[in-house]
């Protein structure tokens, strides 16, 4: 498969007195104009740095991944969907939560925060799982550098580092790609570490029946959203 650059460049870090903190979040859709729903939902999650009671308040979008066409899993009968992945750096977070090493109450924010994104742009609630959406966000790990270790939760909403991410190829894939180029990652998600689970899974019988095909980049539509 061919594979993509990154969507978009690094930005830098804005100082502050709490930890430094990297979110790295999936997102997904195959209703209506797929790519245009991505871009918009990327849009929204960046307007989020600049609102001081946010959960992502002061965060910078340092990584996008390329995008992805991929087969549904668990609902073969809809249609595919174009899937990538965004890196949020936090650095010297100022959020009480995370200075306060309180990641269950940040979490429980941030996911808040994403499902009203989800439902401002038009997602139902679904009473069944693997149903066609506009978007799917989900927060796959989440990094503390001064922690040196990933955050687990075990909430009964959220779960962190996110269960499927090994099961899952259109979500290897594009952590992959920020892989390349943020190679300060650690196991298990550095990039030796997405290729052989990628290796693993494509050549199981749940992986092979996951069509991905490498779909592009944003090229210039992300130039206003990473400024």
């Amino acid at each position: 498969m061919k594979r993509g650059n990154m969507g978009g460049k690094p930005g830098s870090r804005k100082g502050g007195g709490g930890p430094d903190v990297d979110i790295y979040l999936g997102l997904g859709s195959n209703i209506g104009n797929t790519e245009g729903n991505l871009l918009k939902a990327l849009s929204l999650i960046k307007s989020a740095a600049s609102v001081p009671w946010n959960p992502l308040a002061g965060a910078v979008m340092s990584g996008i991944s390329s995008v992805y066409l991929s087969s549904p899993v668990g609902n073969a009968d809809q249609p595919y969907f174009l899937n990538c992945a965004v890196m949020l750096e936090m650095s010297g977070a100022s959020q009480s939560d995370i200075d306060t090493k309180d990641y269950a109450d940040f979490g429980r924010k941030l996911l808040s925060f994403l499902k009203d994104i989800e439902k401002n742009m038009g997602r139902k609630n679904e009473s069944e799982r693997y149903m066609p959406r506009v978007i799917d966000i989900d927060m796959l790990f989440v990094y503390d550098s001064s922690l040196k270790n990933f955050i687990t939760l075990d909430l009964p909403e959220l779960k962190l580092p996110h269960p499927e991410i090994f099961n899952r190829r259109f979500v290897l894939e594009p952590i992959l790609d920020i892989s390349d180029i943020h190679c300060g990652l650690k196991k298990p998600f550095d990039k030796e570490s997405i290729k052989k689970a990628l290796a693993i899974l494509e050549n199981s019988d749940a992986g092979a029946s996951q069509e991905i095909s490498y779909y592009g980049k944003f090229d210039k539509n992300l130039t206003g959203i990473l400024r």
